[in-house]
């Protein structure tokens, strides 16, 4: 007869499968209640009838003295402070009658009779009348000590020592997600799946995880390792077949993805597949080679292939996913009670499932490796995660082409850019280098490279994930791009903010190296764009002025003479707009403070820029202008001048009651919050300036609005408030804050003292 063997399901695991299980046995629905170190709830149903608990114990290597000793003494306190209507307990170990009748004994009258009392035996006789139970959970299901065997033991299953070996150890650690569903319904469908997703993913295990569903209900597996044609030689008509190909269009090269016709041949096997009951093909491949050999080879675009494809998104590995992931592989690793137990710890294992390059095969490579070094592994894991190299390094340095790996520099200096602007910049890059340029050729590497490592939507192109940006940078910064060239080809002058910006980046070292080291033509670059007035920097800037002061800061950071001195030259004209006046003044601190520029020169700019502040202000005075006045006098006051601002004061104060006066004079307007900061600024001057009691009625009527208006926005800011936390609160139950808890009481497993 066949069994189960549960000693194969983590505690996660086996708490799953019984909420399933005795929601149907119990005939009422069951949550998985997060506990608490002392609450004692696994599952938990309330409704009329009272509080059922189910308290799962999945110690499958206890003995049951242990078992009975441990749940008198830790869960009986508790069950009598929770006193339910009914208590059902459910273990992987083995139940006696005598074991049942004193456990039965010491929990009345919480455990109604023994038939409360589930040992192994008894779960695994419910699971055997509930197949479908059991092919709902597909670790639950692999360990049918049928399917193990037939899996796990019998060769003429597999046909395949690589697979024989790599079986037993994903078959524990793996998490059915939603990708893998999508697959497995394909596979149902198609008869062929194609898993196509990043390196690292789980496109390999999910594969064999698949072929073990397929073995499971009587399929041999097969693997082909060098060419499609091996299906031939390995066809039986009166068997059921499933052939994995992994890595079908290779790992290390573009060069030769297929062999010679074998694209036709594939199409052949796929549609002989598809049409023959009893046969399947399983294909993995990284995805941005997939769309290579599609640019490559037409045929692979026909729907017998399209039609196949399953991708292997990061969005599949939500967060309860990762955690399952990230638990079952630490459950599983040669590591120290010691090591597990830091994993039960949230500081440890939350920035690991929320880490925005969270990745399979970096998880299971540090837990082996460290367990190998003796490191400290949850600080090991965090660095591997943090640095991208490891997932993105061997693909841009080896195996995409250099047409693909062009694409990728250039679209780093935009960020994100436009289709047409990205093509010319990599024109121009590529005629730099002395190499072909024509749009077939991007057209390719940008289809290669399409979904991804870049998206490419509504005619512009950004990295399809935030690690692959991250890596790009530390290319550049490594001297691995032809960087003069890079910059001699770029097109708009954001592309040399976005640069600049990235030497002010945590690891931007390297770039600012390079940028030094080519100091001449990226002066060039710059002052020749200044002078292109479809591509230049400032047609973009707020001012003139503000651009100029980024300039002044590039020349410092790259201690360029000639980009000071071309500064230096632009500032001796006062080419003034009133609209920027403080962008000037900044412009001219900036100045004083250069040792790149000469002092005298300097201190001249700031004097005529005080002065053009002053000249302003008193225009601004002499027609009323207020709210321009008062800026004009704050800019003025933080800059040093020998100017007298005396006068200016007192100006300015008759400036402020006639402002006074007439709003005071208006009915008072609807609260509009825009208008408070206004209201203050005048209130304040007054205030400071003593002048509250030339006009104490109107100033008392001002203050007052201002105080309405101060009220509006604080009322307006509440609601809004209410309504975001509303509006997030939900999901946030729902979804972020559920995953966390059952990610906390899953962890706790992995601390063996609890």
């Amino acid at each position: 007869m066949d069994s189960f063997e549960l000693g194969r399901l983590t505690d996660h695991d086996f708490e799953v499968v019984c909420r399933d299980l005795f929601s149907d046995i119990l005939g009422v629905p069951l949550e998985i209640f997060p506990r608490g170190r002392d609450r004692g709830i696994d599952l938990r149903h309330t409704g009329p009838a009272g509080t059922t608990i189910v308290q799962c114990k999945h110690w499958p290597r206890a003995a049951q003295k242990t078992l009975i000793g441990r749940l008198i003494k830790d869960e009986l306190p508790k069950v009598r402070i929770l006193a339910p209507d009914r208590y059902v307990i459910a273990t992987s170990v083995g139940l006696t009658v005598d074991g049942k009748e004193k456990l039965h004994s010491a929990f009345a009258p919480y455990v109604r009779n023994t038939g409360d009392l589930y040992g192994v035996e008894e779960i695994v006789a419910e699971l055997l009348r509930r197949p479908d139970l059991v092919r709902r959970h597909f670790r639950l299901w692999l360990s049918s000590t049928a399917v193990l065997q037939t899996v796990l033991h019998q060769d003429q299953y597999l046909r395949s020592s690589w697979l024989h070996k790599r079986l037993p150890g994903i078959a524990d650690t793996f998490v059915p997600h939603e990708g893998f569903e999508r697959a497995k319904q394909l596979l149902d469908s198609q008869q062929v799946c194609v898993i196509a997703g990043i390196p690292g993913v789980g496109k390999t295990t999910m594969a064999l995880m698949l072929a073990a569903w397929l073995m499971g209900n009587g399929y041999e597996v097969h693997e082909i390792s060098q060419d499609i044609d091996e299906v031939g030689a390995l066809w039986r008509d009166d068997t059921a077949q499933v052939f994995v190909y992994d890595d079908f269009l290779g790992r290390t090269t573009l060069d030769a993805p297929l062999n010679k016709n074998e694209e036709n041949r594939l199409l052949s096997v796929i549609r002989e597949i598809q049409e023959t009951p009893g046969k399947a093909l399983v294909m993995t491949t990284r995805d941005y080679l997939l769309e290579h050999a599609r640019v490559r080879h037409d045929r692979l675009a026909a729907p017998e292939v399209s039609d196949t494809v399953s991708v292997i998104r990061l969005t599949d590995l939500d967060l309860q996913v990762r955690g399952q992931i990230l638990y079952n592989h630490v459950h599983h690793a040669a590591l120290s009670p010691n090591d597990k137990r830091r994993f039960a710890e949230p500081d440890v294992w939350r920035p690991v499932v929320r880490h925005k390059n969270f990745n399979p095969r970096l998880i299971e490579e540090t837990l082996r490796l460290s367990a190998r070094r003796g490191q400290d592994v949850a600080t090991a894991m965090l660095e591997n995660l943090d640095d991208p190299r490891q997932v993105w390094e061997r693909i841009v340095e080896n195996e995409l082409t250099d047409e693909a790996v062009h694409v990728l520099e250039v679209l780093f200096t935009f960020d994100t850019a436009d289709l047409d602007d990205l093509e010319e910049s990599w024109n121009w890059y590529r005629l730099e280098m002395d190499q072909a340029a024509d749009g077939r050729a991007f057209r390719r590497a940008l289809q290669l490279l399409d979904g991804t490592m870049l998206s490419v939507e509504q005619g512009r192109v950004t990295f399809h994930n935030p690690s692959i940006e991250d890596y790009v940078r530390f290319h550049l910064g490594a001297g691995r791009a032809r960087f003069q060239e890079l910059i001699r080809a770029l097109i708009r002058g954001k592309q040399l903010y976005r640069l600049v910006a990235a030497t002010r980046l945590s690891d931007g070292a390297g770039i600012l190296a390079q940028l030094r080291e080519n100091e001449p033509a990226v002066a060039a670059a710059i002052q020749g764009m200044e002078d292109d007035g479809e591509t230049g920097i400032s047609d973009w800037d707020e001012s003139r002025s503000a651009h100029l002061e980024w300039i002044l800061e590039t020349a410092e950071l790259l201690d360029s003479t000639s980009l000071a001195a071309y500064v230096t030259a632009e500032t001796l004209h006062q080419t003034i707009h009133y609209e920027h006046f403080s962008h000037r003044a900044s412009l001219a601190d900036s100045l004083c403070a250069s040792p790149l520029v000469p002092q005298d020169h300097a201190k001249q700019f700031q004097e005529e820029v005080a002065e053009t502040i002053h000249d302003e202000l008193l225009g601004s005075i002499e027609a009323s202008d207020w709210y321009r006045s008062i800026d004009l006098y704050r800019q003025l006051l933080s800059m040093p001048s020998e100017l007298a601002l005396e006068s200016i004061a007192q100006g300015l104060v008759q400036c402020a009651l006639e402002e006074l006066h007439r709003l005071a004079a208006e009915p008072e307007p609807k609260p509009r919050v825009a208008h408070l900061e206004l209201l203050e600024e005048l209130v304040d001057f007054l205030w400071e300036q003593g002048a509250e009691d030339e006009l104490p009625e109107e100033f008392a009527i001002v203050r007052e609005r201002a105080e309405h208006v101060f009220a509006a926005r604080e009322a307006e800011r509440a609601e809004w408030l209410k309504k975001d936390q509303a509006r997030r609160e939900p999901t946030k139950r729902s979804n972020t804050a559920r995953d966390h808890a059952l990610i906390s009481e899953l962890m706790r497993n992995l601390d063996e003292s609890r």
